[in-house]
Formats: structure tokens, C-alpha cells, sequence
């Protein structure tokens, strides 16, 4: 077990010690680089998946969020039973409607912290769009079986094996779940159920930073800073990047991302070196970035062990379904 650090550390400004309560990690006290190096992990991971969700939302990121946090409310339940879970796991293998719980608009404008008249016109959009059906219960998704979904399916699903790799690799204080390649068989991967448990993450994790960062808009730019100039931070010594770069690397106008690097920097979240930016926070902010990265590694132990109670293994291209489950239909994609 790794002793903490007392000094601050200049990644990210982060100089909280946090002790994780979970089993697995038998109250191991982490130090600020770890902290700071699952936060990297995590915008690396939440970019590549946000990024593909944006592509099929004609790229709005509010969109793409609001799917992902009506899908998590549609049948995220699922796998409250691990093998009614496991029977629509695969994409070949989409639960029926009986199964979806709709959400009211008032529900999701709490969750991702927007205005509810923002909402509701969003949600409308959505439904003009044939991406949600209302009922009289509120909202679900309705997600068609394209090659574009599927597609963005197999991007998260390999996001999230990558996320695990770099936690493994970067952070070994930590206990990760690791996968028992006596369980791994070459059956289909298990796109759905990996993506039902990621959502619910995703979605906590991004109003989390929207919260601090000012908006959607502003953690996508937060988070695409984090990831480009917290990768060779080394001491003082820190990596820059231009507007337009970063522009260019979320395929966002360079107008849009200039704006909101002005909300961060006025938020004390990123530093200006120049005419470029990194992600070091001014020392007012460095509370609650440090807030943020404490919440986002436990919250990303309890994703892990979800995945590891569902018999999940992220170590392996293909994962062999228990032999309990039955296939099912193939029913619309959620």
C-alpha cells in the first residue's frame, strides 16, 4: 500500500489525500498523483465516447446527453438481475419495450442539472428527430437498429476496455478489476450491458463537471484540455495548446471553443500561456478540482466492481455469457 504524499502536486493543482472505503481496497489513502492520473483516464475515456454520441446527435453534446441519460432510465435496471442482464447483453440481443421505464422531463432536467424549459425543448427536438417516443409516463429512447449505431456501440465498448487499461497501467496503487481468462469464452461481446453500466457513470460524472466547468459545452473543452496537456505534464513543466488545435480535435468551430476557454479561465479552471492554454487551475479553483477527481475515482470503483458482480471481463475481446441465459430476439437497440 502506497504512503501518501504531503506536498502538492502540480498536476492539476491537486493536493487532497483521499482514503477509498471500498473492500478491495482495505482503506488504501491514495496520493494527489494518482488522483490526478484517474482524472486524466476519465476525460480520455469520457471524450471518446462523447465524441461518438455527439457524431450521431449532429453533434450537440446537450443531445447526446440527454439520450444517454434517458436510455440509463429506460433500462439501466436491467442488470439489477444479473441474468435477465446477461439475456440482453449483446447488440443482437436488444430488450423489448415491455422493459423500458420512461422519465419525465422534470427528472431529467434534476439529473443533468439544466433548466427545465431547456429540457423540454431539447426533448422535443428529440422526438421531432425520431430519437425519443412520449408517453404518457414521459420519455424513452427509441434507437434504431443502423450500422451508425453499432457502430458507436463497439467505440464505447472499447473505450471503456481502454479506460481499464490505462487505470491498470497508470495507476496500480489502486485496485482494478481484472479479468479471469478461465471465464472468457468467444461468444459476442457484451456491448449492451458494458454500455447500460457506463452510462449511468458518464452521465454523473459529466453534470459533475458541467457543474464546475459552467455547462455541457464547457466540460467538453475542459475535458479535451485535460487530455491534451495533462498527458506530458511533468512538474512545472507543462504541454500548451492552441484554440484552434483544440478545436480541431473535437470538431467543434473555433468561435464555440474560444468562448467557452474564456469561461474556464475566468472559472480559474485552465491557465493561459501566451496565446495557449493548459490545464493547471488557478489556486482558487484547486478545491474543487480536487473535489472532483476524489468523487470520480470512487465512482468509477463502484462501475468496475458493477462489472465485475455481472461476471463482466474487459481483459478480453469476447466474453462467454453464463450458461443460465437464454438468447432472446433481436429487439430494437437501447
Amino acid at each position: 500500500m502506497p504512503l501518501s504524499r504531503q506536498s502538492v502536486e502540480p498536476w492539476l493543482g491537486l493536493s487532497t489525500t483521499v482514503t477509498l472505503p471500498t473492500r478491495a481496497s482495505h482503506g488504501a489513502r491514495v496520493s494527489p498523483e494518482v488522483l490526478a492520473a484517474v482524472l486524466y483516464a476519465t476525460c480520455r475515456y469520457l471524450l471518446r465516447a462523447i465524441l461518438a454520441g455527439v457524431d450521431g446527435s449532429k453533434g450537440d453534446i446537450i443531445d447526446a446527453v440527454l439520450l444517454t441519460a434517458i436510455m440509463d432510465a429506460d433500462i439501466g435496471h436491467l442488470d439489477e438481475i444479473a441474468t435477465l442482464g446477461w439475456r440482453y447483453a449483446t447488440y443482437a440481443d436488444g430488450p423489448p419495450d415491455g422493459f423500458r421505464r420512461p422519465i419525465s422531463v422534470r427528472l431529467l432536467s434534476d439529473r443533468l442539472g439544466l433548466p427545465y424549459e431547456t429540457t423540454r425543448r431539447r426533448v422535443d427536438g428529440l422526438i421531432a428527430m425520431g430519437r425519443c417516443v412520449r408517453t404518457e409516463h414521459g420519455v424513452h429512447a427509441r434507437l434504431i437498429d443502423e450500422p451508425h449505431h453499432h457502430a458507436g456501440s463497439q467505440v464505447n465498448y472499447a473505450a471503456v476496455r481502454t479506460l481499464l487499461r490505462d487505470l491498470s497501467s497508470r495507476v496500480p496503487e489502486v485496485y482494478w478489476p481484472k479479468a479471469d481468462a478461465s471465464d472468457l469464452g468467444a461468444g459476442e461481446p457484451p456491448l449492451r450491458l458494458v454500455n447500460r453500466r457506463c452510462a449511468a457513470f458518464a452521465v454523473d460524472t459529466l453534470a459533475r463537471i458541467a457543474d464546475m466547468a459552467g455547462g455541457y459545452d464547457e466540460a467538453l473543452v475542459y475535458m479535451g484540455m485535460v487530455e491534451a496537456t495533462g498527458r506530458g505534464a511533468a512538474g512545472d513543466a507543462w504541454p500548451t495548446l492552441r484554440t484552434s488545435s483544440l478545436a480541431r480535435s473535437l470538431s467543434q468551430p473555433i468561435p464555440s471553443v474560444r468562448r467557452r476557454l474564456h469561461t474556464l479561465r475566468t472559472r480559474g479552471l485552465i491557465t493561459a500561456q501566451g496565446a495557449s492554454f493548459d490545464a493547471r487551475p488557478a489556486p482558487q479553483a484547486e478545491a474543487v478540482v480536487s473535489r472532483l477527481a476524489v468523487a470520480n475515482l470512487k465512482r468509477l470503483q463502484v462501475l468496475f466492481a458493477q462489472l465485475q458482480s455481472l461476471d463482466v471481463g474487459l481483459g478480453h475481446e469476447r466474453v462467454q455469457r453464463p450458461e443460465d441465459c437464454v438468447a432472446q430476439p433481436a429487439g430494437y437497440v437501447g
